[in-house]
């Protein structure tokens, strides 16, 4: 049992190491008897490995025709962003009001964390600290079930960072989306409801906007599994 764990984590980590550093495209399918030869395992672990990618929602798991890397389009993308803006809207209505002095400092360790991964290009450590940075309306508010929903999207939200951002092409010092963070946490400083809903419409946009979504760096599995 504890060999097939291992096997199981070598083969998740090199197929999600290849998919975070964008190697392999989005639609690619990922093909089991490829990745057996290639790295010399039993489809047993492999198929776990898949269905550990597919939870965490960069691989989609289809009946009778395989695994492939999630390839969202640009409709459904749209469709994700504009609902999520509705949910910060919530967040801003009812968190706002309820943050205290005390918690503002947990904001600016949020941004100042946020630039150490952008000069350190740590793409994982980014998106984990981007979730919590817009976790923390929805998590003062109190409410249980706008923390529950924020969190879902935020996952899903990762995802899309995770195949298409412009992460790794930015400098810190050009971030416009780092840049409307401060402002964010000015806004809720000052408890400028109004502005705090401004930059939000514009957060969502410019994160939108910032998905590359006909990157053409990539390469194929075998050539991933062959590194």
């Amino acid at each position: 049992m504890k060999k097939r764990q291992t096997t199981e984590f070598r083969v998740y980590g090199q197929l999600k190491d290849a998919l975070l550093a964008r190697k392999i495209a989005p639609g690619t399918q990922l093909v089991e008897q490829v990745i057996s030869e290639k790295m010399s395992v039993s489809r047993t672990p492999i198929r776990h490995a898949l269905k550990r990618l597919e939870s965490e929602g960069l691989v989609q798991i289809i009946p009778n025709r395989g695994a492939f890397v999630v390839h969202p389009t640009k409709e459904e993308i749209i469709s994700f962003f504009e609902l999520r803006k509705e949910l910060e809207y919530m967040t801003v209505k009812y968190g706002l009001p309820k943050v205290k002095k005390s918690d503002i400092q947990r904001l600016h360790t949020f941004l100042e964390d946020e630039q150490e991964t952008y000069r350190q290009k740590d793409l994982l450590k980014y998106v984990e600290l981007n979730k919590q940075f817009h976790l923390f309306l929805a998590e003062v508010s109190g409410n249980k079930f706008l923390l529950r929903y924020m969190d879902e999207m935020l996952t899903q939200s990762n995802v899309y960072l995770f195949l298409f951002d412009v992460f790794y092409h930015v400098e810190p010092g050009e971030n416009v989306r780092f840049r409307e963070h401060e402002e964010m946490v000015k806004a809720i400083e000052n408890r400028d409801q109004q502005t705090l809903l401004e930059l939000i419409d514009l957060h969502m946009k410019h994160s939108f906007d910032d998905l590359r979504l006909e990157d053409k760096g990539y390469t194929t599995l075998e050539s991933v599994l062959d590194e």
